[in-house]
């Protein structure tokens, strides 16, 4: 009789799923076509290990827009950068998911990523406009990068010869401009005490590409289950030492009275919050705060990560392509002079083409955030014969644009910085297909600094240095760890100093 009542609840268990996913299937007719979702898994377990091969299958398989379900959510996925363009250029599309946990703990509605309306609008225009500002104030942004270059310089200087582990290579002193610019302090990175700023904002992409690979971004409800093996735990931890950090940081701020006279962002914001009167605004007494705090983490949390990891896949590459990087060194030498002479500055980058387009290259087969950031439908939308409703999550298929052989040619794969040269080599061509920092109103408002930060690292590296493969390991392992972030297996590389 046990078991007969047990079969029978599990029966209507099963038949209210079914009738609820069979119902839920019908009046969703009008989304883009996809794969086959399962209830409550959706299409997670065809996903695996391997998301980026799976959602270029499903391009082919269902053209460019198509509907997968990551665990009960829809997600619409765009493949094609001209129909990307058109909708993400469009306001109806700028929404967030602010319903998720996981990045709602980071900034809430607060900040550039996860703000939407007047809070988005206000606070990209007022950061966007300051980072220009102080850049062309005696280009101080750029003396803040060259002072991390000549340190990261003596750093490989001394190590000349022995192989490195590419592991957090860059991060010092990457994160460190980011804190001069934000702050007005530097930290010395290389000490053998790693730095409070160093070790905070380090922390975050890994425990953040921890939770996407347990599933906890497509499945919040485990964050009550198995917090600990989910990620959760760790997420939570993570961000509050970051956030303590920035507070204390604030505070002192505050305290020393630098809005009175602005040297860095957190200057210029403080003097922003203290002459706004309107309680409506953003900047307005403690949400001004809130927001202060929020664009701290978006600007460690994506501009840190993008320019290190960046930097890391560049070397692998031109480890392994030993023809491109002395082309690159020979267009080096002939506009800094002989290796080690001087520092790049970013006015050479016009004279220096085939070295930008190898950082194409590079951001274009390996983009850092292969899929952006997940955008919201802000209303209902007919979209090119496809339905897009209101709330339906957008996912910009950046990784599989990047490797559209339709798009790029059949070496789409290969490293080939001269596609984004002109006939002769003298000009850098903008393609429409380059993404890497999305487009549309919610384009990555630190692209700028983040291009700046690249180029001159890896040109003043370049010059400077021969990188050669670890002698134990030659060939490279291009696979890329896919989480929130695109980062390269472990590997080493030999620094060797140009002596001609």
């Amino acid at each position: 009789m046990v078991f007969g009542l047990i079969e029978a609840f599990l029966v209507a268990t099963a038949s209210l799923f079914a009738l609820i996913y069979f119902t839920k299937s019908k009046k969703e007719s009008r989304y883009p076509p996809g794969p086959t979702p399962l209830p409550l898994l959706g299409n997670l377990h065809q996903i695996g290990r391997d998301p980026l091969k799976a959602f270029q299958q499903w391009a082919k398989q269902y053209g460019p827009i198509y509907t997968v379900r990551m665990g009960s959510n829809h997600t619409i996925v765009i493949n094609d950068h001209k129909l990307l363009k058109e909708l993400f250029s469009d306001n109806a599309s700028t929404g967030r998911d602010n319903d998720n946990p996981v990045f709602n703990a980071f900034s809430k509605t607060s900040g550039i990523i996860n703000a939407e309306g007047p809070t988005w609008v206000e606070q990209r225009r007022f950061t966007v406009s300051k980072l220009r500002d102080m850049g062309l104030l005696k280009r101080s942004i750029e003396s803040l990068i060259l002072t991390e270059v000549k340190s990261l310089l003596k750093v490989l200087e001394r190590n000349a010869g022995k192989p490195l582990s590419e592991n957090r290579m860059f991060n010092g002193a990457v994160v460190n401009t980011l804190w001069g610019i934000v702050s007005g302090e530097r930290s010395e990175w290389d000490a053998e005490v790693e730095p409070e700023i160093l070790k905070r904002a380090g922390e975050l992409v890994p425990s953040i590409n921890r939770v996407s690979s347990t599933g906890l971004i497509f499945a919040p409800f485990l964050r009550y289950i198995v917090p600990k093996w989910s990620g959760w735990t760790d997420w939570i931890n993570k961000l509050s030492n970051f956030l303590e950090l920035m507070d204390v940081t604030i505070a002192n701020h505050t305290k020393n009275g630098g809005s009175d006279h602005p040297q860095n962002f957190i200057d210029y914001y403080l003097g922003q919050i203290g002459t706004e009167e309107d309680p409506a605004s953003s900047f307005y007494k403690d949400t001004g705060g809130e927001n202060l705090k929020a664009v701290l983490s978006d600007l460690f949390l994506a501009g840190s990560e993008t320019s290190s990891t960046s930097l890391a896949w560049t070397m692998l590459h031109l480890s392994q392509d030993q023809v491109a990087q002395r082309r690159m060194q020979k267009e080096l030498d002939k506009v800094l002079g002989e290796p080690g002479s001087r520092l790049p500055s970013c006015e050479d980058r016009p004279l220096l083409p085939f070295t930008e387009a190898v950082a194409m290259e590079v951001l274009r087969l390996d983009p850092v955030a292969p899929f952006g950031v997940p955008h919201k439908m802000r209303q209902d939308m007919e979209f090119h014969g496809h339905f897009l409703p209101k709330g339906a999550t957008v996912w910009a298929n950046i990784y599989g644009i990047h490797h559209d052989p339709n798009v790029w040619g059949d070496d789409v794969e290969e490293f080939k910085p001269e596609r984004f040269l002109n006939d002769d080599g003298t000009k850098v061509i903008r393609r429409d297909a380059f993404i890497p920092f999305s487009i549309g109103r919610r384009a990555c408002p630190g692209m700028p600094l983040a291009l700046d930060t690249l180029f001159l690292f890896l040109s003043s590296i370049f010059h400077r240095f021969n990188v050669e493969p670890d002698p134990d390991c030659l060939m490279a392992d291009f696979t890329p760890l896919v989480g929130i972030a695109l980062k390269p297996k472990p590997f080493k590389v030999v620094f060797n100093t140009r002596t001609t």
